[in-house]
């Protein structure tokens, strides 16, 4: 009886069922459809060998809904894997360690690559900034009091402006051939507000990068220079 049973169609089921129930008591997102899509599975084999003719109505609609969940396991897995990213990308991605491929991905989809053609003043004191920076490559020099600190790769330029709403507190310059990356304020406002999870993430790097510009600047000193790798600092 127990053996008619294990090689009838019924069996699949409760494979079915199990994947489903294993599915729903785990919280790891992408494991959960995993397990949904192999119940789905065993729910297609059911139904085309349960009678002698299959359930192609059922067959096709479990079908539809494995395949939903198929695009929706991929995108699961591009956004937590840098998979498809270019070099300068993967460069780039080391400065945002509070950010998921997925996040970062779409934080740059309103971002711009700049290079400086010539010596260029990109925060004047006491002027609101529509922009926020992140230095890409070469040093900006941040003059403020007489004092000039060279600001390094992977470093933000007006997070606190952007972060208060306020003007900018230096004049910040970026000399002939410093790349760097810019977000218009407004539009990063707005695609942070679509996602407490990216917004989360954002403010978690600027606190960050806040903190190790004040662990590293030396404001009595006539030069000073912030770290220039975010990557190396503790």
């Amino acid at each position: 009886m127990i053996m008619t049973y294990l090689f009838s169609a019924g069996v699949f089921v409760q494979l079915a069922l199990l994947c489903y129930v294993l599915g729903l008591l785990t919280r790891n997102e992408l494991l959960l459809r995993v397990l949904l899509l192999v119940g789905t599975i065993f729910y297609i084999i059911y139904y085309y060998f349960v009678s002698d003719v299959p359930l192609w109505d059922a067959i096709w609609s479990s079908a539809v809904i494995g395949a939903v969940n198929l695009l929706v396991m991929f995108q699961i897995f591009v956004e937590r894997t840098t998979v498809g990213m270019s070099a300068k990308m993967l460069e780039l991605y080391r400065f945002f360690p509070t950010l998921n491929p997925g996040q970062f991905r779409k934080i740059m989809k309103t971002a711009s690559w700049v290079k400086a053609e010539d010596n260029t003043k990109i925060c004047e004191k006491g002027v609101r900034l529509n922009h926020l920076f992140l230095v890409a490559s070469g040093d900006m020099v941040l003059q403020k009091d007489g004092i000039e600190i060279a600001i390094g790769p992977g470093n933000f330029v007006g997070e606190i402006s952007y972060l208060i709403d306020g003007p900018a507190t230096a004049d910040v310059i970026a000399p002939k051939g410093t790349e760097f990356v810019r977000w218009e304020r407004k539009q990063l406002s707005a695609q942070l507000q679509k996602s407490a999870a990216l917004s989360n993430g954002l403010s978690a790097l600027f606190n960050r990068d806040i903190a190790l510009k004040l662990s590293t600047s030396r404001p009595n000193s006539t030069h000073a220079k912030l770290i220039t790798d975010t990557s190396l600092a503790p």
